[in-house]
C-alpha cells in the first residue's frame, strides 16, 4: 500500500512538472529579444568613427581605405573619404526593427557560449517581399532562404549573423563590440565573410549589399564563384554629439 502512495505521489508531481515545461519556455520570445536591442540601439542618437576598410576577393581591388562617416537618427548618414571605397552597407549598425521586418517566423531557438559570451540563437526565413530578385516569374522556384541570428544577452548586441541558401551558408556577418560611452556598445571589429559558390540568382547580389560592398556587378554572377571577405575596423567614435540635420545636406523641417 505505501509503495501505492509513493507511486501516485511521484505520478502526481512528474505529472505537473510536465504541465508547467508544456506551458513556460525557458527562452524569452523573439519579440522580447528584440525590445532589448532596440532600446540599445535607440540609446544612440548620432555619432562619428573613422572607418578603416579592408577587402579580399578576386572580384575588386581596392586599397585599404580610411573613411569618415557620420550617422544620425532615423537614417542619416555621411562619408568621407579620398577615391573611391566600397562600403558595405550590411556592416554598420542599422535599426534592429528593420532587420526583423526582413524576416518571417523568427523564433529564439536556443542558447549557447559563443567566444565566452551568453547568446541567444534565433533563425527566421527571409521575407520574400524584401528580396530584390529580378524577372523571376515563378517564386516557387527560388531558394530557401533563412537567417541565423546570434544575440549576446549581456549587452543586447547582435554580434553575428548567417545567411543560409537551402543548404549552404552564402553571407557571415561577425562584430566585436566595446562600450564608448554611458553603456553604448558599438562595434570595434566587423568581418562579413562571403560565398556565392553556387552562383546567384538574378537580382540577388542586392539583397544581401553587394551592390554596396562590390560597386554594380556587370558580369554575370551566375557563371562566377564570388568569395572573400571584408573587414571594417572602427575608432575615435565621437557619440550623441548633436550633430545639426544641415550637416547631412538635409533641410530642417518647417
Amino acid at each position: 500500500m505505501k509503495q501505492l502512495v509513493t507511486f501516485l505521489i511521484v505520478c502526481t508531481l512528474f505529472s505537473n512538472l510536465t504541465a508547467q515545461e508544456s506551458t513556460t519556455s525557458i527562452f524569452p520570445t523573439a519579440a522580447t529579444v528584440l525590445d532589448s536591442l532596440e532600446q540599445n540601439y535607440n540609446r544612440i542618437e548620432d555619432y562619428y568613427v573613422r572607418i578603416e576598410i579592408s577587402i579580399k576577393t578576386p572580384m575588386l581591388r581596392m586599397p585599404r581605405k580610411r573613411v569618415e562617416f557620420w550617422f544620425k537618427q532615423p537614417n542619416l548618414t555621411k562619408v568621407e573619404t579620398k577615391g573611391f571605397a566600397a562600403i558595405p552597407k550590411s556592416g554598420i549598425v542599422s535599426s534592429p526593427i528593420d532587420l526583423f521586418d526582413n524576416l518571417n517566423n523568427i523564433s529564439v531557438i536556443g542558447a549557447e557560449y559563443f567566444n565566452d559570451k551568453q547568446v541567444w540563437i534565433l533563425r527566421g526565413d527571409l521575407n520574400p517581399d524584401s528580396l530584390t530578385f529580378k524577372n523571376i516569374g515563378d517564386m516557387n522556384s527560388a531558394p530557401n532562404l533563412e537567417m541565423r541570428l546570434l544575440v549576446d544577452r549581456s549587452n543586447w548586441t547582435l554580434i553575428k549573423s548567417e545567411t543560409w541558401m537551402d543548404t549552404s551558408k552564402v553571407v557571415e556577418i561577425e562584430s566585436e563590440y566595446e562600450s564608448v560611452t554611458d553603456d553604448i556598445y558599438l562595434p570595434k571589429e566587423t568581418v562579413i565573410s562571403f560565398d556565392y559558390s553556387g552562383g546567384m540568382p538574378s537580382g540577388m547580389e542586392d539583397t544581401f549589399g553587394a551592390k554596396h560592398q562590390f560597386g554594380s556587378m556587370r558580369d554575370d554572377s551566375q557563371k562566377k564563384k564570388m568569395s572573400g571577405s571584408i573587414t571594417l575596423k572602427f575608432s575615435k567614435y565621437k557619440v550623441n554629439q548633436g550633430i545639426d540635420d544641415a550637416f547631412f545636406g538635409q533641410k530642417e523641417p518647417e
